[in-house]
């Protein structure tokens, strides 16, 4: 194959793969189809200029959206992107939000009793009212907003990073006994 049909080729897939969402079954098989006819090195190069649609932890993902009041109890969200959602009041008691992105999230009132949210992060997030009874946050990061949180009892958050600062306030909690009081090392 020649350089001039190479680069045609790869032109082509260029304005082939730009289009909607709905288009990207049809694109694919075609993609394979012209693939198949062009060679290993075409196709390598027609792959190169095709659009990725991963989408972090695979499935949809809730950034940026507003979920607030809704029922998320019970389920596996495991390394999904809650960036900046609006979550007034949700409710992910019992869910598996290992690795979670809550960055800049507003999780005021959210319930997140018995959750499982080690290596979670909710650094920058609005924790007013936001309940963890429970939850295993071992591992996890946040910000001063954990102190605005209604409840941190029986919560694990073993190797959790919380700023300095932070940490001191939050073991003068009432809330902060036993294995919690534990689990942050407080003195």
């Amino acid at each position: 194959m020649s350089k001039e049909t190479l680069s045609q080729t790869g032109q082509s897939f260029r304005k082939f793969a730009l289009g909607t969402s709905s288009q990207i079954d049809k694109r694919s098989k075609s993609y394979m189809d012209l693939a198949k006819g062009l060679g290993t090195t075409a196709a390598l190069v027609a792959s190169l200029s095709f659009p990725a649609n991963a989408v972090s932890g695979g499935g949809l993902d809730f950034a940026n959206l507003d979920i607030t009041g809704q029922d998320f109890s019970g389920n596996s969200y495991k390394g999904k992107d809650f960036t900046q959602v609006i979550a007034k009041g949700t409710s992910f008691k019992k869910s598996n939000l290992q690795g979670c992105r809550f960055y800049k999230a507003f999780l005021v009132n959210a319930d997140f009793s018995g959750a499982d949210l080690r290596g979670a992060s909710l650094e920058d997030t609005s924790m007013d009212g936001a309940v963890l009874k429970d939850a295993n946050a071992a591992g996890a990061y946040f910000s001063k907003s954990l102190l605005d949180a209604a409840s941190l009892e029986n919560a694990d958050f073993t190797d959790a990073q919380i700023p300095d600062k932070t940490l001191l306030l939050v073991c003068e909690r009432d809330d902060v006994t036993g294995n919690t009081r534990d689990s942050l090392m407080c003195p």
